[in-house]
C-alpha cells in the first residue's frame, strides 16, 4: 500500500530522504521511530541539551523542534491534498521557524512528549488514507506532491535527523 514514490513524479531533492528509509514499508518505520528516537534522546544529558556542534547551528532542542515541526508540516500537506485541496500550499523557511519555535526555552523532556504526540496524530492519519487517496497529487512550494510522497519524506527526514545528530553532535552528546 506505501510503494517507493516513483521517480521522475516528484522534486528529486526529496530522493535523499526516501532513500534513507529502509525497507518497503514507511508506516514501520514511523511506528518504530517512536520508542527508538525518545531513547536516544533520553541519553542526552541535561547540560547537553542546548550543545550547538558550531556557531550558527541549531542546538540540539531546535533540531529536535524542526523535526517536530517538518513531520506537523509534511502530514498538514498530505492531509491537504488528500482531502482535495486545489489551491498551491506554501513552503516555509526552516531556520525562522527553528528561531521562532523558541526551542531553547523548553527542556528536552518536553519536546521528546510532543515528538510523540506529533507521531501518534501521523501514524493515525496515513492510516486513514486508501490506495486512491494516498495518489493524489497537489502542490506545495512550488513541486507536485503526494501523500504518499509525504509519509516517505517524513520517516526519511528524521532519519536524516538523527544522522546529524549521532554524528555531528555525537561526540559530546554519547560519549
Amino acid at each position: 500500500m506505501y510503494p517507493h514514490p516513483a521517480p521522475g513524479t516528484f522534486n528529486p531533492y526529496f530522493q535523499q530522504y526516501i532513500n534513507l528509509v529502509p525497507g518497503n514499508n514507511p508506516m514501520h518505520v514511523l511506528k518504530e521511530q517512536v520508542l527508538d528516537f525518545k531513547a536516544l534522546l533520553s541519553e542526552i544529558a541535561f547540560e547537553n541539551e542546548d550543545y550547538r556542534y558550531a556557531e550558527g547551528k541549531w542546538s540540539v532542542k531546535e533540531l529536535v523542534g524542526h523535526i517536530i515541526d517538518c513531520e506537523r508540516i509534511f502530514a498538514y500537506r498530505a492531509l491537504a491534498i488528500a482531502r482535495g485541496e486545489k489551491q498551491p500550499l506554501p513552503g516555509f523557511e526552516e531556520n525562522d521557524y527553528a528561531r521562532e519555535g523558541r526551542f531553547d526555552k523548553r527542556n528536552l523532556t518536553s519536546l521528546a512528549h510532543e515528538y510523540g504526540t506529533v507521531r501518534e496524530s501521523t501514524i493515525t492519519l496515513f492510516r486513514s488514507m486508501d490506495e486512491e487517496t494516498i495518489m493524489y497529487q497537489g502542490t506545495a512550494n512550488g513541486n507536485v506532491i503526494t501523500p504518499l510522497l509525504c509519509l516517505w519524506v517524513i520517516a526519511g527526514h528524521q532519519i536524516h535527523h538523527e544522522n546529524v545528530l549521532r554524528e555531528r553532535y555525537g561526540n559530546v552528546l554519547f560519549a
